[in-house]
C-alpha cells in the first residue's frame, strides 16, 4: 500500500512472510544487503555508521544512520540519485511482527519535488518488492540498484 503524504514525503506498509530478525538483517547486514540492494555495499548500521552502496554502472547511495534498534527500527539518511545530495533525504522504517511475518512501515521524506516520483517508482516497483523477495526466500532477478539504473535514474548528481 502506498500513500504521498506532505510534499516531499513518500509512505509504504506491506506485510513480509519473514521475521523481524530476517527484515532487519536484509536491512542492516552488508552480506544480506548484498542479495537485493546493490552489487557493492558498505554499512555501519549504529548511529553516525554510514553505508554506501553502488553498481559498477556508476550508480551510488550513501547515507548516514540516526537511529537503529535492533528488530524494529531504522533511520537513515539517503542521497546521491535522482538529484538528490548524498545524506539529502531521511528514511524511516519501523518493522512490527505480524503474525509469523513482519509488518513494515516506510516513510521516506525531505524529498525535493523533482524527486518524489522516481523515489516512489523506486521503492514501489523494485526496493520492497526485492526486499519481500529476499526475505521470503525467493530467487531474485537483478539488485535494486541495477533497476534504477536501468530505469535511467541512477546517475549522481
Amino acid at each position: 500500500m502506498s500513500d504521498t503524504g506532505p510534499s516531499g514525503e513518500i509512505r509504504y506498509e506491506i506485510r513480509i512472510a519473514a521475521s523481524p530478525a530476517t527484515v532487519f538483517a536484509l536491512l542492516t547486514e552488508p552480506q544480506q544487503m548484498l542479495k537485493w540492494l546493490a552489487e557493492l555495499v558498505h554499512a555501519d548500521a549504529q548511529p553516525g555508521g554510514i553505508f554506501r552502496l553502488a553498481e559498477p554502472g556508476g550508480t551510488a547511495i550513501e547515507g548516514t544512520y540516526l537511529e537503529v534498534i535492533k528488530d524494529r527500527k531504522i533511520v537513515f539518511t539517503w542521497g546521491g540519485v535522482e538529484g538528490l545530495k548524498p545524506g539529502e533525504s531521511t528514511v524511516e522504517i519501523m518493522l512490527e511482527p505480524d503474525g509469523a511475518g513482519t509488518l513494515l512501515r516506510l516513510r521516506h521524506f525531505g524529498l525535493p519535488g523533482a524527486a518524489v516520483d522516481a523515489h516512489r517508482r523506486g521503492w514501489e516497483l523494485s526496493g520492497l518488492p526485492k526486499l519481500k523477495d529476499a526475505a521470503e526466500g525467493r530467487a531474485l532477478t537483478g539488485r535494486c540498484l541495477q533497476d534504477i539504473a536501468r530505469l535511467g535514474g541512477g546517475k549522481n548528481s
